[in-house]
């Protein structure tokens, strides 16, 4: 604390000389500058600091004896005989005087002086600034500082403290046991004027030895409030986070991924394995072959299932958005930005991110990825630091990755961090043998999601081919059969569409069907139906008059060409010879 007696200080010698010490007196606290000695100045008066003014003498007697002043310090910068004079009177009075030899030494000092008082009045700012209360005391216990903060928590006025000795009025507080033990002490708990307080006291240590200490502290009451919000604050973000993973539940297991293909059932099999580990999924094959059945599925049967899973469509948001979806903005970090967004990342922390079509995103976004991917961070739009994301990422894509690394659309990097674990889902044309499995499981989830949402079945097929009523048994209870004419058909189809493909025509075979079996006919129709072959005259007509439909319908979509024609024979089911000998029957050979 300061010392309430200030030092009385006479300057002699120009004004002008003397500004590095004047300045330097003005902000030291302890110092008042009496007077000053300046012949050139004549009789006038200067502001010295704190308004108050400070006589200017044209003599050092006047100077000395105004007033009978008895200065603690003289500086002489000029070697006036004058104060040569006095000096006897001078030292009797308790004086220092510094003559010119001894002020050229004098001068640096009372600049180190001031930098040390700036320094000194820099911590007692930040101090009394602070909101915890701070208490110090020297290597006796007395109590030399306390901080404004420390009278508005404790309730007790700092002129009632400073001076004191802490074993007096709290023996059992940190700082005593501090000073008792030479040990810190943290987190302390103790009540001290009837107040609850928890604090934190270090030693202050000089060369080894002790030479105090100092506590800070706070009211725990207080503490307990904000433990009591951050609570608060936590269980409303954990009440969140069940809202979005309730909102982003993955839509299928690996119950839904359907077949006895021996390559498919590897597939199952690899995901399965790939489900208990957190590494980068990539999966690949045509368009609508399940690769998201397989995302899902992978998400819900692993250790992430209990957190969300976020699917983004790459190609469906637009680049210019993309980034900002991904991985979220601050505000103002562009037009329109009035509050900061969370980005896919952020809201599938804990979960699992689907990357589907991955292979169409640009590549300045890729190389942003990739960085995802090594850091486990990402970093908004407009912000300054990243954020931790703890995330499992699924890609998916119908693109072969590799060509476009050729062609330097792909960055290869990023291609090696998503491939670690691949599964390639085969097209359904490969894996016949499953097809009348997944239509009938198809057809039995229509029917059971139909009765639920109330919709009728068998609006009439029979009725839109105009031929007359067989006798077939209609719908009761249960959904349709498909009969082994009908399946074969499906079988014999080349399934461009893959598994979506077949779930569509089945929804149209469950809507319009009359009767619980649904027909080779019925098949036919909802496969062939778009491409004007007239199913009455199909059913009226001979089955090689069908067969030639059937072909000329498969030409006109993969053309006439030899490549056209191995497309159509394979969608077909037969060679390219028989494929040959048919058209050469029928005469439709060009």
């Amino acid at each position: 604390m300061m010392n309430d007696r200030k030092e009385q200080v006479v300057l002699i010698g120009t004004a002008e000389e003397n500004q590095t010490l004047i300045q330097a007196m003005k902000l030291l606290d302890y110092i008042e500058i009496a007077a000053i000695v300046d012949p050139k100045a004549g009789r006038d008066t200067e502001i010295i600091g704190n308004n108050r003014r400070v006589s200017v003498y044209p003599d050092v007697y006047s100077a000395l004896q105004k007033d009978a002043v008895r200065y603690s310090i003289v500086i002489d910068t000029v070697g006036s005989e004058d104060v040569l004079k006095h000096h006897a009177e001078l030292q009797q009075q308790g004086a220092a005087v510094f003559d010119p030899s001894h002020t050229l030494l004098y001068k640096p000092l009372m600049q180190k002086l001031l930098e040390a008082d700036k320094q000194r009045r820099w911590s007692e700012a930040v101090m009394e600034a602070a909101q915890e209360g701070i208490q110090v005391v020297d290597g006796e216990g007395k109590i030399l500082y306390a901080n404004a903060a420390f009278t508005r928590i404790l309730n007790v006025p700092v002129e009632n403290r400073i001076g004191k000795n802490v074993f007096d009025v709290s023996p059992d507080g940190s700082l005593a046991y501090v000073l008792r033990t030479g040990k810190a002490v943290f987190g302390n708990t103790h009540i001290t004027n009837g107040i609850p307080i928890i604090a934190n006291a270090s030693p202050l240590i000089d060369d080894g030895k002790l030479v105090g200490a100092v506590t800070v502290f706070n009211d725990a009451s207080s503490i307990e409030k904000m433990a009591q919000i951050v609570q608060k604050n936590k269980e409303e973000i954990d009440s969140l986070r069940a809202e979005i993973h309730k909102m982003n539940r993955p839509k299928y297991t690996f119950l839904d991924l359907v077949g006895e293909n021996t390559v498919f059932q590897n597939c199952v099999r690899q995901a399965k394995q790939a489900a208990d580990s957190n590494s980068t999924v990539l999966i690949t094959g045509e368009s609508g072959t399940g690769k998201e059945l397989f995302a899902h599925s992978i998400h819900e049967f692993g250790q992430r299932g209990k957190g969300p899973f976020i699917k983004v469509n790459c190609p469906a948001i637009p680049g210019t958005l993309l980034e900002s979806e991904l991985f979220g903005y601050e505000k103002g970090a562009f037009t329109g930005a009035a509050k900061s967004k969370i980005g896919k990342f952020e809201l599938a922390h804990g979960g699992t991110i689907f990357l589907d079509e991955i292979g169409d995103l640009d590549m300045v976004l890729q190389a942003k990825l990739l960085r995802v991917l090594q850091e486990r961070e990402v970093e908004r739009v407009g912000g300054s630091h990243p954020i931790q994301v703890d995330v499992r990422v699924i890609a998916a894509t119908n693109q072969n990755l590799q060509e476009l690394i050729d062609k330097g659309l792909f960055r290869k990097d990023l291609y090696y961090r998503l491939n670690v674990i691949h599964i390639h889902v085969p097209p359904l044309r490969e894996r016949s043998e499953d097809i009348s499995l997944i239509a009938e499981q198809m057809l039995h989830k229509l029917y059971e999601n139909n009765l639920k949402n109330r919709i009728s079945f068998g609006k009439g097929f029979a009725e839109k081919r105009a031929v007359p009523d067989t006798g077939a048994v209609p719908m009761e209870n249960q959904p349709p059969k498909l009969d082994r004419f009908a399946i074969q058909e499906l079988r014999n189809y080349s399934w461009p569409g893959n598994v979506r493909e077949l779930e569509n025509l089945m929804e149209k075979l469950m809507l319009f069907s009359d009767c619980r079996i649904i027909t080779r006919e019925d098949v036919v129709y909802g496969l062939y139906a778009d491409e004007k072959v007239q199913l009455n005259e199909v059913c009226c007509q001979s089955l090689a008059m069908m067969e030639k439909r059937m072909i000329m319908a498969s030409l006109e979509r993969h053309g006439n060409t030899l490549s056209g024609k191995k497309a159509a024979a394979k969608e077909l089911g037969i060679s390219l010879t028989c494929l040959y000998d048919k058209l050469k029957k029928y005469r439709m050979d060009a």
